[in-house]
């Protein structure tokens, strides 16, 4: 996987060039100095333009801040859990709406009679008339064994549920904010991953860069020691070290590429795509000068963060839930219209049978159980009120926190950028001994690797002034 490096400036590279010419000083040393001033000056020159040539990789896409937040909110699969939730709420909430409107149900069978069933009309029971009681004895009707069907339809409009199923209902819709408060709040921690992502590896290929930008000069120091301990004018321990030093350098442009590997497939896997996609990062922009008042930044944050609005928003379900089981103790009464129908049953009954009127069901004892189900309601509203405060002092807490190192990463930046103005004027000063043959080979190479060193160190600041930045961002609700 390739990731872009910070390149070298067009003026840092004019500024070594030509300073690396030949002097009276190396004509009068010999051919031997000669020559290693010529391999000094070809391996600056070859690593610069390296780091030119793998920077200018046509084939490898480059990747802002911005497209990456972008592809993470389209793709992240934490996002689209709670994009789902959020949409599950509101489909629960629509379903439960319904609930106000009337009940409609139709119930039908079709059967085989096992017994005999009889209806028996007493003398008399319709009625007594001129010619006497009709019927005038007891009659007896049966109904025979054989298949029978039977029809019910009802239609009830619920009357004094309404209250509860109105309070149900606001707090599914309280529900559904909660939900969007959370999606938020997954959005938000997205975002500021991302952005984590994103700076780490600029920072890490910032560190490479460094690296990769002294491995001449060790080169060059290892070479020069092989020919002054061949003339005997170093001791053996001084060549050890150089090759050491060589080593462990080698060594940590390999941790570092790997540091880089890494750091480039963890973002690819926040942004939802494949890790081994390659990319290039781009250079961030310099520090702002923004400077807010922690005051400020904290009642904004009490304003605008998502899991506070929830914690909130939790308060007020709890409520209507305590409420609606509240409104349980009013009967339920609703108007209803009923019908019925018989087939094959006997023409001594009524085959069909319709009325219209009031249904009433009540619970008038239950043995304390809804009484007891209201207090945990209120218990749970409680509860929520305690997580309203807890929530806004962790949420001060972190807003002093980001706040605090936002100004530290500050400072640290003020700090390497004074390191790397004095590594720069060093290496102008080394390069006008090194013209005036006051300075060797050497030291130029190692004023070179300290400014390399230098400037890495200042883009890794930069890098850890943007994540504080992101991560103050997040302390107070802010994409």
């Amino acid at each position: 996987m390739t990731y872009g490096p910070l390149l070298p400036s067009q003026a840092g590279i004019k500024a070594l060039l030509p300073q690396m010419q030949p002097t009276a000083w190396i004509k009068h040393n010999g051919i031997k100095h000669r020559r290693a001033l010529r391999t000094a000056r070809w391996a600056v020159v070859f690593g610069t333009l390296t780091l030119m040539a793998r920077g200018q990789e046509p084939s490898v896409p480059v990747l802002t801040l911005e497209q990456a937040i972008e592809q993470a909110v389209a793709n992240n699969s934490a996002l689209k859990t709670a994009s789902l939730e959020t949409l599950r709420a509101t489909d629960d909430l629509a379903a439960n709406r319904t609930r106000r409107f009337a009940n409609t149900q139709i119930t039908a069978f079709g059967a085989q009679l096992l017994t005999k069933p009889s209806i028996t009309f007493q003398q008399g029971s319709l009625g007594v008339y001129s010619i006497g009681p009709i019927p005038s004895t007891n009659q007896k009707i049966e109904i025979a064994r054989k298949p029978v069907a039977g029809m019910s339809a009802s239609i009830a409009q619920p009357l004094s549920t309404l209250y509860r199923i109105h309070l149900q209902l606001k707090a599914l819709a309280v529900g559904v904010e909660s939900t969007r408060q959370e999606e938020e709040k997954t959005r938000l921690e997205v975002v500021d991953r991302i952005r984590q992502a994103y700076y780490s590896v600029v920072e890490a290929q910032s560190g490479l860069d460094s690296l990769q930008a002294s491995l001449p000069y060790y080169e060059e120091t290892k070479r020069l020691s092989i020919e002054n301990r061949r003339r005997e004018t170093i001791l053996e321990s001084d060549l050890l070290g150089a090759d050491t030093q060589l080593l462990k350098t080698k060594n940590a442009i390999s941790d570092a590429k790997d540091q880089l590997a890494t750091s480039g497939e963890k973002l690819n896997d926040l942004m939802g795509r494949d890790i081994h996609t390659p990319f290039r990062v781009v250079d961030i922009n310099a520090a702002d000068n923004q400077v807010e008042t922690p005051e400020s930044l904290e009642e904004l944050a009490l304003h605008k963060r998502p899991d506070l609005k929830k914690a909130k928003l939790q308060v007020q379900q709890a409520d209507f839930d305590a409420r609606a089981k509240k409104a349980e103790y009013i009967p339920d009464v609703s108007f209803g219209l009923s019908y019925y129908t018989t087939a094959n049953f006997t023409p001594a009954l009524p085959a069909n049978i319709t009325f219209v009127g009031l249904q009433l069901t009540w619970e008038p004892w239950d043995w304390g159980r809804r009484r007891e189900e209201y207090a945990a309601k209120r218990v749970k509203e409680q509860q929520a009120k305690v997580a309203v405060g807890a929530t806004e002092r962790a949420v001060l807490l972190e807003v002093r926190t980001a706040w605090r190192q936002l100004e530290n990463t500050r400072r640290q930046l003020q700090l390497t950028d004074a390191t790397e103005r004095t590594a720069r004027q060093k290496l102008q000063e080394v390069q006008e001994q090194f013209r005036h043959e006051a300075a060797l080979a050497k030291d130029l190479f190692s004023a070179q690797s300290d400014l390399a060193s230098a400037d890495s160190r200042e883009q890794q600041a930069l890098a850890a002034f943007w994540q504080a930045r992101a991560d103050l961002k997040k302390a107070i609700g802010e994409e």
